[in-house]
């Protein structure tokens, strides 16, 4: 692992355990056991450090939804895996979500960017979701607007689930994701229609 990786390694680690605002270049530097000065040479500053590990979250939250866009069928179990996978992928950059409106003011590219990402993740959602329609697992009755309704739900829990955790149960790893996944997968029930359903309860 090259100097730039164990940088954003460590700094991830850092930030996970302590947050943004107590973690400075130097704490980096100081774990790594290398000089602030050779910590500079790759990252200008720590905002530089975040926007790198915030872009990676994006890139690779991405890659997840673009395993699901490329099914011809999608079914329960694929929500499942989606809604796993992607509190897990959460977990590991939990320092994000934790301090996200700060971050957000503090950098205001990733303010931007995530603007523009939400758009692209509803078109995004909203094509999954015809394909669950065309599978029998969500109803067909179901109008646009509630659909759109659904994808910023998704987007409010998906980006809060950690803080929530926080301020309540203060779950570890696994036991959070678990968790988490659960009430995460529970919030499609609404949509889904009789026969997929009695499936879910099968499954439990």
């Amino acid at each position: 692992m090259d100097t730039k990786e164990r940088i954003l390694k460590t700094a991830l680690e850092l930030y996970n355990s302590q947050g943004v605002n107590t973690i400075t270049s130097r704490h980096i530097a100081a774990k790594m056991g290398i000089s602030p000065g050779n910590l500079h040479y790759h990252f200008k500053h720590t905002d530089e450090i975040i926007k790198t590990l915030y872009d990676r979250l994006s890139a690779d939250f991405d890659v997840i939804v673009a395993s699901v866009e490329a099914l011809e069928e999608v079914d329960l179990h694929m929500i499942r895996s989606f809604v796993t996978t992607s509190l897990e992928l959460g977990y590991k950059y939990r320092f994000i979500f934790l301090h996200f409106v700060e971050i957000g003011l503090r950098i205001p590219a990733v303010k931007k960017d995530y603007a523009t990402l939400t758009q692209r993740r509803e078109k995004e959602f909203l094509s999954i979701f015809e394909k669950l329609k065309a599978s029998g697992i969500f109803r067909a009755d179901l109008p646009e607007e509630v659909l759109k309704a659904f994808v910023t739900q998704i987007f409010i829990v998906g980006d809060f689930w950690l803080s929530n955790n926080e301020l309540t149960l203060k779950l570890k790893g696994s036991k959070a994701i678990a968790h988490y996944s659960d009430i995460f997968s529970s919030m499609f029930y609404p949509y889904l229609t009789p026969a997929a359903m009695q499936l879910t309860k099968g499954n439990r």
